[in-house]
């Protein structure tokens, strides 16, 4: 895994956007009430370009919504270059299906390109291809539609791009379709390239240093690593592609069946570094208004590769498998795709969750332990867990994959420590990889019901009680580097991570803390919004103050909203912020400068911290009384308050 350290300044920014449909004169042709709003959506995000001052703009296609040949062509091409007449920094851009014509396919009803298509949008909107550098960086942008055209066009493009993509030069790649969404080999479909034109593009990226390649089409999030190249599938800034609603297990919000879920609309930003990127999604949330894009308009700056927050989460659902599309009367009407829902890694990047857990099965799992490669290529970092010793067999796919992991988590019960401690020792030795320790807590070790009778539960726990971090790390194996810890949803939480850190720290060892955001009961509920971003808020703090000794990760990632012990996630079921995804990612921006951690002074509900020499304070549940140049914002909203009710019980930064 390759990082960059958070004082590492850029080389250079860019912008990428794509499928911005921009209208010509007359009706919408949508049949969507949102339809009439890509001009406006695409003005207002342009806006927004204009204030993060990048030092230049890549557009990937669909400029424009109506086919070359149709009436309102002109205009709307004319309205796109007035767009972007007054950018106020370098933009180019190619073609995508919608400007010069569709891919060639037997079952596609649009026109594909031609010459005369080719012909109308160079009238209209210029070259098709571009090749310029830039602080010694080679940037190539091409076109995708020509690729398994036939025509003599695409001959002298494939020559061009041989040439222009270096050898020995670092490169960043740009077009409108993708080579392929989820695996190299599928089968063709409407939102990927075609053989022999795919497997003739990998080849190429196969073979040069292209750091990464760029692509639109799709109007989804989709993210792959090919050899040593990122692959960027990016969002839309005009309206989502339907059919992707699929990938989720609730229905649309929107009354566009998924079409007008306006937060995930929007464009990237690139950071470019001495070695390495980072990947930047701008959420322009549906935003029509130019005036007010800048604060509309939203983005993180976090990234598991440079600036990270100082927690991890669990993935339990699926991350790592493709789920079925199916085929719905439009585009892909005559097939059936698989593709992933990548809009959890984004927002795994977005949040800049850098470690992340997952279960033992997953490395035994093919597809899954391929994704883990991907991840840990854009800078994620890996615990796996299980109970029980390890078998031959799944060691050595640990210690195959050993770089990536952070530690190896291994549940057993108590009375299973002593007469495995020389196994653990031997395994965590020929691993490679750090052993942590976690303990089973089955229905024999409930609590009593003060009888001396213990409760039956069906509730395996794991995990070691707070209460007992000092005795365990007084005893805990040779070998192994640390302890695992549950904390309870009903437990005082800056307490409970204090004793764990305390603990570590005096036995030189590490600590692994799990904190569900649950409810009290599993039968009842999984937390009131505010418990849990008040939470999550502490939890961020004490993982920053106690970096050197700690890991807390988050359980879970995405709501569970069915069957047993319900979770509230960093994300609801539809890959949306909840207010303590909102929390976190306020909080780590903040933190996130200051990797090592720093000291927290605790009083009551407050917790007192400096960054960079400014004072600042976490208030929990209530708006202390403040001097008059201080100021409070909610995590949640990042409004400026002035009174508890404004406050709503959401954790407030005082500074």
């Amino acid at each position: 895994m390759k990082t960059i350290s958070p004082r590492d300044r850029p080389l250079l920014r860019f912008v990428v956007i794509t499928d911005t449909h921009v209208n010509g004169e007359g009706d919408s042709p949508y049949p969507y009430p949102s339809g009439v709003l890509a001009n406006a959506r695409a003005a207002a995000a342009f806006a927004k370009i204009r204030t993060l001052k990048p030092d230049f703009v890549l557009h990937l296609g669909d400029m424009v919504h109506p086919l070359p040949g149709q009436v309102s062509f002109a205009s709307a091409a004319a309205n796109f270059r007035e767009m972007v007449g007054d950018l106020e920094v370098p933009i180019r851009w190619v073609p995508g299906n919608h400007d010069i014509g569709d891919k060639p396919s037997a079952w596609l009803v649009a026109p594909p390109v031609s010459k005369e298509t080719r012909t109308l949008y160079t009238d209209a909107l210029g070259p098709d291809r571009h090749c310029f550098e830039h602080h010694g960086i080679r940037f190539v942008m091409a076109d995708a539609t020509l690729i398994n055209s036939g025509m003599d066009a695409e001959e002298e493009q494939w020559n061009w791009l041989d040439t222009n993509i270096s050898r020995d030069r670092r490169s960043f790649l740009f077009m409108h379709y993708p080579p392929y969404l989820t695996d190299t080999d599928e089968p063709e479909h409407y939102d990927n390239i075609a053989d022999p034109g795919r497997s003739r593009l990998l080849a190429m990226l196969r073979d040069r240093p292209v750091e990464a390649l760029f692509t639109g089409h799709v109007h989804n999030i989709f993210m792959n690593r090919f050899g040593n190249t990122d692959i960027h599938v990016l969002p839309a800034t005009s309206f989502v592609r339907n059919d992707y609603s699929q990938l989720f297990p609730v229905p649309p919000t929107d009354e566009e069946n998924g079409r007008n879920h306006v937060s995930r609309l929007g464009f990237m930003l690139v950071e470019v570094f001495e070695k390495g990127h980072t990947v930047h999604w701008v959420h322009t949330n549906g935003g029509t208004d130019p005036e007010i894009a800048d604060q509309q308009m939203t983005v993180s700056m976090l990234h598991p590769r440079r600036r990270t927050a100082p927690v991890g989460v669990d993935l339990r659902q699926e991350w790592a498998r493709a789920l079925p599309i199916v085929p719905d009367g439009v585009v892909d009407e005559l097939s059936r795709k698989y593709v992933r829902n990548d809009h959890l890694a984004m927002r795994l990047q977005s949040l800049g969750l850098r470690h992340l857990r997952v279960p033992m099965q997953d490395i035994i799992d093919e597809r899954a332990a391929a994704r883990m490669s991907d991840f840990a290529a854009f800078g994620h970092t890996f615990t796996v867990y299980g109970v029980g010793v390890p078998t031959t067999e799944i060691g050595d796919r640990l210690a195959a994959v050993a770089p990536i992991l952070s530690g190896v988590e291994v549940i057993l019960p108590s009375e299973a420590f002593a007469e495995t401690s020389s196994l653990l020792a031997a395994f965590s030795h020929s691993i490679g990889a750090p052993v942590m320790l976690s303990k089973l807590r089955a229905s024999a070790h409930s609590e009593g019901k003060g009888d001396g009778r213990s409760l039956y539960s069906h509730l395996p726990r794991h995990g070691f009680p707070v209460e007992e971090a000092d005795e365990a790390f007084a005893a805990i194996p040779a070998g192994i580097a640390g302890l695992c810890f549950a904390v309870e949803p009903t437990a005082p939480l800056w307490a409970a991570l204090e004793t764990i850190a305390s603990a570590a720290h005096k036995n030189g060892k590490r600590a692994l803390a799990h904190l569900r955001l649950a409810g009290a009961s599993f039968a009842k509920d999984a937390g009131t919004p505010e418990e849990n971003a008040r939470r999550i808020a502490e939890a961020t703090l004490a993982g920053w103050a106690h970096r050197a000794v700690l890991d807390i990760v988050i359980d879970t990632f995405v709501d569970f909203d069915r069957g047993y012990v319900l979770r509230s996630g960093l994300l609801n079921s539809l890959c949306d912020l909840r207010p303590a995804g909102a929390v976190l990612q306020r909080l780590a921006e903040l933190l996130a400068d200051t990797p090592d951690g720093g000291s927290v002074r605790s009083e009551g509900s407050l917790r007192y911290f400096s960054i960079a020499g400014k004072h600042n304070a976490l208030a929990l549940d209530k708006l202390p009384t403040m001097n008059g140049s201080a100021t409070a914002i909610r995590l949640d909203t990042g409004a400026t308050i002035a009174t508890d009710v404004e406050a709503a019980g959401m954790p407030i930064l005082l500074s």
